[in-house]
């Protein structure tokens, strides 16, 4: 929980994802992340144990859909950065 609390509040985006299997991390802890975290999304994958065995395709969707969710939500503001810039 420590940890959590050392998260920048102006981070960005944040993926939490968790097994509800998992035995070495309560499941309960990731809900309690999601209450501290700002602008978080929180996935728990059904069946997970806490190193996604039988569950990495899954794991590997969530990832890369949230990469993905979170390059098109900034797309307006990475061309407005773009136009922005001096040119030399």
């Amino acid at each position: 929980m420590k940890t959590c609390l050392k998260i920048d509040k102006d981070c960005g985006k944040v993926l939490i994802v968790h097994g509800s299997a998992d035995e070495s991390t309560a499941v309960e802890d990731a809900f309690e992340f999601a209450k501290i975290i700002p602008n978080h999304k929180l996935h728990i994958i059904q069946g997970a144990d806490h190193c996604y065995t039988s569950h990495q395709a899954e794991l590997d969707a969530t990832v890369v859909d949230f990469i993905k969710e979170s390059l098109q939500q900034d797309k307006p503001y990475l061309q407005l950065a773009r136009y922005s810039m001096p040119t030399n």
